[in-house]
Order: structure tokens, then C-alpha cells, then sequence
């Protein structure tokens, strides 16, 4: 029997037995919400929709007409509600993510801790999408000690379980730990392969999604190669016409590859085949953002921020900021990440170009909003915090300037602190902030400047003298003319001998070298 016509029928007997007919009719209406058929459409989507609002409401009803015996129930249908990708916001599916949490939350039967870690994952999948990571994090550890604990059994459950584990890597890349997202990326997306073949065919879309974070935690790492080749292999399975035209949702997922695969063309040495790539990328982004919802303008801005780089470092100067400007307009009000990346490397783009006047005021914007969100989620503003201070320091006046460069350089030393990850960004700004100093008439406390930060540099150099060799002997070159002027001529001569030193030292693993 149809889905249709069993809640047809179901639908004339609850009328008459509501205590007896009802919970089938809701369990019907649930299984039809997560009916996605092979033609996903605005009208399939309306259809889940309903389905899933017809069997909360039910399971409502008959809570309250016979109390606790349908909280396991209500949770399930919360959480199909909550998993229709329709126009409600990622907020509002959040909160009822939580009320079948808060059902289900002390129970010891399976069906019902299948239901738990279920809505554990997709709160943590909405709440990473509103942007409140850290409260994503603890829901996503919690589905997963649930997995740990039962056990998946089904391809379904383990699927989930699978899912589960890329939820806590998207939520570990977005805090900046890197190492850990990469790994539990990895095991992620094994245990979809593990899958036998048919069944892992089946859940292809999931696998695609899976395999997509990996790679972005791949090229995090500097891993290109590997990265390459695991977004060509998605990007030969999301590109056959045959599969978007059955799966219309791949095709923001294609475009995405493409940035992707861009950036890892262009850092394995060809140019060429990256613009290419991210071309094609931001093209695919303009056909899926003409065709709606109005949300996916972030993605098309991250492949223009992909693109404009690319232009840029090609000497195009004037369309990559073209680009620029472009991602800007079209990340404002909906991707605040995507904006302030764009409004830097267009500040950055102008100053480098000369035109100091024009790059304030994306400046002043990116000031603004990585301020907004500084304290709430510091380990991933703070660094474009640092970034943005140092462009102002660039643009501003000269005391203006010189309290923006003393404020990065605080903000520098204390992400330092925390992470060692950041000391490279701290001895850039106290070089920074040392030659803005030395500019401004105070040629002392620019040297006390320089010496911590070329003493970091020493520091870096010693781990990986490859990255860090030209970086300290500009350092020390700059520190060497400052010494020079303050009639310190031992220190001076001795600072630029090691800056020769270092600047025609042979590139290899060896420190000592």
C-alpha cells in the first residue's frame, strides 16, 4: 500500500478511534516527512513539510490525552520536523531539536537513545550552521557517546553514526583545531566506505559530504595532493548529468568541489587549470543562487574570494577586485565570515595597489564585525581581529595607526599564549608594529619591537628554517639599520651578519644549515 493512501485511510479511522488510529497516522505521516524521492523539489519539500507539522500536532494531542506514553513518539516526529530542509531557520529547527531532547533525554531503551542521538546531531548541525559552535560541539560529543555506547547495527544507524563524526569535524575546523578535525574527518568518511558497495551507492549523498570535509581539512593541512585527488573523485561522481539532474541539492555541492579543487590546482603548481577550475566553480554558484533559496549568496561569494585571489596573484589586479567587491555585496547580512575574508583582501588588494584613501572603510567594516564576535568565538576571530588592526594601522592616521598595530600586538601575544600555532602571527605584527614605530620618530622603542620579534622568528626558524629564513632576515635586516642609527654600530654590524647568515643559508631540514 502507498504512503498516500495508508494515511487516507488512516486519517477516517483516527477520526473515529483517535487513541486507537492515531499513533499509526502519525507514524505514517512521520515516515512520509522523510520521504525524499528521487526528484527533490520546492513541492516535495512542502509535502515533508506538512506530513512532519500533521505528526507533531497529532503526537501533541494524544500526550495530552494520555501523558508520557508518546514523549518517544513526539521526539521522532520533532526531529523529521526538524530535518525537511524548508524555509524555517537553522535557530528555530535548533530549539525543536532541543524540546525532543529534552523527551528522551533520560531514557535507557534503544529506540528511544536512537531518537537522542539523532537530535543531538541535527542540533549540532544547526547550531554550527547559526554560528554557536560551542554549544554545536557537546550535542555532537553527546550523539556520539550514544553511537559508542549502542552500537550502530543497520546500514542506516551507521550511516548516522558516520554523520555524527563529520558534524564534529565541522565544528572542530571552525574553532581552528585543525589536527583534530582532520582525524575524526578520517575516520568519518572510512566508515561510509566501509559500507558494501550497493548500500554505500545508496547513501552517496552523505558520503559526498563527508568526503568534502576531509579535503578541506586536508588542504588546511598543506596536504594538496591528497586533497586533489579526493575532490577529483567527487567531483567525476557530483558532475554526471545523469546525477544532477536526480540530485538537484549536489549541484551547491559541485561548485564547492570546484573551489576546492581550484585552490589545490594552484598550490600544486598549475595556475592555469585553477582558474579554470574556479570559473567553473563561480558559474555554477550564479546558476544555483539565481534559482534560490537566497542563503547560498555566501557560497558563490567564498568562490569569487577563490577566484579573486587567483587574479590577483596573476597580476589582474583590477578584476580581481572587481570579484572582490562583488563577494563583499553578496556576503553582507548573510555569511559574516565570508564578508570579513572579503573585505581584508580587498583592503589589502588597495593598499598594496597604493590606494590607501579607498581601502578604509572595508577596514572600518571588518573592524566592526570581527569585534561583534570576538568574544563570543575568540579563537577564530581574534587572528582576522589581528589581521584587520594591522590593515588599519596601514590606512589610519599616524596615532590612530600606531594604537591599532599596540592593540594587534596584544591580541597577538595572547593568542600565542594559548596556541603556539600563533606565534608566526605574532612576530609579524611586532615586526610590523616595529617599522610603523621606527616611521613615526621613535627609533628605541621600534628596536624593542624587533628584538622580541626577531627573537620569535629565531624560535620558528629553528623548527622549519624553509618558511621561516627570509621573514628573519628581513626582521634582522630592519633591526640592524635601527641599531646603525642609534649609534649602536657593534650590534648593528653583528645583527646584519646574521642577516646575510640566514638570507643565503641552503634551504633544507636542517636547522644548524
Amino acid at each position: 500500500m502507498s504512503p498516500t493512501v495508508r494515511i487516507a485511510l488512516l486519517r477516517r479511522l483516527a477520526r473515529r478511534a483517535p487513541l486507537r488510529f492515531g499513533p499509526p497516522l502519525a507514524e505514517a505521516l512521520v515516515t512520509r516527512s522523510q520521504h525524499v524521492g528521487t526528484r527533490p523539489s520546492a513541492a516535495a519539500t512542502a509535502r515533508r513539510t506538512a506530513a512532519a507539522d500533521e505528526a507533531v500536532a497529532l503526537y501533541r494531542r494524544l500526550d495530552r490525552q494520555q501523558p508520557g506514553r508518546h514523549r518517544t513518539s513526539l521526539a521522532r516526529a520533532l526531529v523529521a520536523q526538524a530535518a525537511v530542509p524548508d524555509d524555517r531557520t537553522a535557530a528555530s529547527a535548533a530549539a525543536q531539536c532541543r524540546e525532543a531532547i529534552g523527551y528522551v533525554e533520560d531514557t535507557t531503551d534503544r529506540a528511544a537513545l536512537l531518537v537522542l542521538a539523532e537530535a543531538r546531531r541535527l542540533a549540532a548541525v544547526h547550531l554550527h550552521t547559526c554560528g554557536a559552535v560551542r554549544e554545536a560541539l557537546p550535542l555532537a560529543f553527546g550523539a556520539r557517546a550514544i553511537w559508542r555506547r549502542i552500537g550502530p547495527r543497520g546500514t542506516d544507524e551507521r550511516v548516522r553514526s558516520a554523520l555524527t563524526l563529520g558534524v564534529i569535524g565541522d565544528c572542530q575546523a571552525r574553532l581552528g583545531r585543525q589536527e583534530e578535525a582532520l582525524a575524526v574527518r578520517r575516520e568519518a568518511l572510512a566508515r561510509h566506505r566501509a559500507l558494501p558497495l550497493l548500500r554505500r551507492a545508496r547513501y552517496a549523498p552523505a558520503g559526498h559530504q563527508l568526503a568534502i570535509g576531509l579535503a578541506e581539512s586536508l588542504v588546511a593541512a598543506g596536504r594538496h595532493a591528497e586533497a586533489s585527488e579526493l575532490v577529483t573523485e567527487v567531483r567525476t561522481e557530483l558532475a554526471a548529468p545523469l546525477w544532477l539532474r536526480l540530485h538537484p541539492p549536489s549541484r551547491p555541492r559541485l561548485a564547492r568541489v570546484l573551489s576546492m579543487l581550484a585552490c589545490c590546482q594552484d598550490a600544486l603548481g598549475d595556475p592555469g587549470q585553477a582558474h579554470r577550475s574556479a570559473d567553473e566553480a563561480v558559474a555554477r554558484w550564479r546558476v544555483t543562487v539565481a534559482a534560490g533559496p537566497r542563503g547560498r549568496q555566501g557560497g558563490l561569494a567564498d568562490a569569487l574570494l577563490t577566484l579573486a585571489g587567483l587574479l590577483a596573484r596573476a597580476g589582474r589586479r583590477d578584476e580581481a577586485a572587481d570579484r572582490l567587491a562583488e563577494a563583499v555585496e553578496l556576503a553582507r547580512d548573510v555569511d559574516d565570515d565570508v564578508l570579513v575574508r572579503a573585505l581584508l583582501d580587498l583592503a589589502e588588494l588597495r593598499i598594496a595597489a597604493g590606494e590607501r584613501a579607498s581601502a578604509g572603510a572595508p577596514v572600518a567594516e571588518a573592524v566592526a564585525v570581527c569585534r561583534a564576535y570576538a568574544e563570543e568565538l575568540p579563537e577564530v576571530w581574534w587572528p582576522r581581529l589581528v589581521r584587520a588592526l594591522a590593515a588599519t594601522r596601514e590606512v589610519a592616521e599616524a596615532e590612530a595607526g600606531l594604537a591599532a598595530g599596540r592593540e594587534a600586538v596584544a591580541l597577538a601575544r595572547k593568542l600565542a599564549g594559548a596556541d603556539p600555532r600563533y606565534r608566526d602571527l605574532m612576530a609579524d605584527t611586532l615586526v610590523e608594529l616595529g617599522r610603523a614605530v621606527d616611521g613615526a620618530g621613535d627609533p628605541l622603542g621600534a628596536s624593542d619591537l624587533l628584538r622580541e620579534g626577531v627573537a620569535v622568528r629565531r624560535d620558528l626558524f629553528a623548527v622549519d628554517p624553509d618558511a621561516h629564513r627570509l621573514p628573519l632576515a628581513g626582521a634582522l635586516g630592519d633591526l640592524a639599520a635601527i641599531l646603525a642609527r642609534l649609534g649602536r654600530q657593534h650590534g648593528a654590524d653583528r645583527t646584519a651578519a646574521e642577516a646575510e647568515a640566514v638570507r643565503s643559508a641552503r634551504p633544507g631540514p636542517n636547522p644548524s644549515a
